[in-house]
């Protein structure tokens, strides 16, 4: 299954230098592959004024958190 994932995340992303449109083809592309999957995506890691943030980026399923401080919760950690 995962390298089946892998060959087409590399037939949809390949030549295409647009970052935020592969993460949105890749998360999208998990959300079909794994099955009971409630969530597949990005967060960007972005520096701001506290040290930085974890920040919502292309997602398929469940409405997530928009923004994460580094150092709070599981992923932020």
């Amino acid at each position: 299954l995962y390298r089946e994932l892998i060959s087409a995340a590399d037939a949809l992303t390949g030549g295409e230098p647009d970052a935020i449109a592969n993460m949105a083809n890749v998360a999208a592309l998990m959300w079909e592959f794994i099955p009971e999957l409630n969530w597949a995506g990005f967060y960007r890691a972005l520096a701001n004024e506290q040290g930085g943030e974890l920040v919502l980026g292309p997602f398929a399923g469940r409405p997530a958190c928009i923004r994460i401080p580094f150092g709070r919760g599981v992923c932020g950690a």
